[in-house]
């Protein structure tokens, strides 16, 4: 856990210290790190932290899962200068200098941060709630209303014009509405679910169309809609309200879920505690902390590297 140590210092600290242990660094980067420690009592402390959270196994392994997609063998205590891969997949674990891709932000007309939820208003009169990482192109003119989402998902609640329908495209799938109220959002497999809150809408993908009425939700991918549900509003529609409401799902895809507001990483070592089957309603603007009450929930020890990183294990 991070004590009493402020989380600033062990962000400085922690990126400092990566930069020490590159095998590109030299002495000019050693150096830096031996004065910043030495120009402050807490900054000795971070860094002793720091240096200690390095050599803990759960850290190792999860860094080396971070780096390598198939199973690894447990890291004993990286002492050694880690390659240049493995220090750039701390920084963006611990979302040190992150940012949100360029070529997308020069796509969209309108982009949130991670953590971030923020309403736009469209020249029609429409609204567009825009989900934590997420991205929109926009265009509006007299023969129609045309939305792209580039990224993440996105609430619409469409102004009704007859003359000028409103299609919003994501991926392979297109939706196409006068007036109503829906949300459509990328899944983690790059699929596309649209869940209608009122109103009606035409979704499609691959040339196959399904109509959706109020309750209704769809997945879509390159190979044309699935069968249309009916899921509990609350679970796929709680993120307007702050929530992520779950029933008996995986652990890991809870997580993953929370891992889209947090300006960091949660990271599982173990498969078997990413099965755990769990349910709950917890807050979104409070990542670190919910995923440290599943924790509990879910019988696993966490590693706690400011509220930017925890690895459960």
């Amino acid at each position: 856990m991070t004590g009493s140590i402020d989380a600033a210092l062990l962000d400085a600290a922690l990126e400092r210290f990566i930069r020490a242990r590159d095998v590109d660094a030299d002495p000019a980067d050693r150096q830096a790190l031996a004065d910043w420690a030495a120009a402050d009592p807490a900054h000795a402390a971070a860094l002793a932290r720091v240096e200690a959270m390095w050599g803990a196994d759960a850290f190792a392994t999860a860094l080396a899962r971070a780096v390598q997609p198939a199973p690894v063998a447990v890291v004993r205590r990286p002492r050694r200068a880690w390659p240049l891969a493995l220090a750039a997949s701390v920084l963006l674990a611990i979302g040190i200098g992150a940012a949100f891709d360029l070529p997308m932000r020069l796509r969209a007309d309108a982009v949130t941060a991670t953590g971030e939820r923020r309403v736009v208003v469209l020249a029609d009169g429409s609204r567009v709630t825009l989900d934590t990482g997420s991205a929109i192109s926009v265009t509006i003119d007299e023969t129609g209303r045309h939305l792209r989402l580039l990224e993440g998902r996105a609430f619409f609640e469409v102004t009704p014009d007859a003359a000028r329908p409103f299609e919003v495209a994501a991926g392979p799938a297109k939706v196409r509405v006068t007036g109503t109220a829906f949300a459509v959002g990328f899944t983690a497999d790059d699929a596309v679910m649209v869940q209608v809150r009122s109103g009606r809408v035409e979704a499609g993908a691959a040339g196959s169309h399904r109509a959706l009425g109020a309750g209704d939700a769809l997945r879509l991918d390159g190979a044309g809609p699935g069968i249309v549900t009916r899921p509990d509003p609350a679970q796929g529609l709680g993120w307007l309200d702050g929530r992520l409401v779950f029933a008996d799902r995986p652990l890991g895809e809870v997580l993953a879920e929370l891992d889209r507001y947090l300006p960091g990483r949660i990271l599982i070592t173990d498969p078997a505690i990413a099965a755990r089957r769990v349910t709950g309603n917890y807050r979104l603007d409070d990542p670190a902390g919910s995923a440290l009450a599943l924790a509990v929930v879910a019988d696993a020890d966490v590693t706690r590297i400011t509220d930017r990183l925890l690895i459960l294990h």
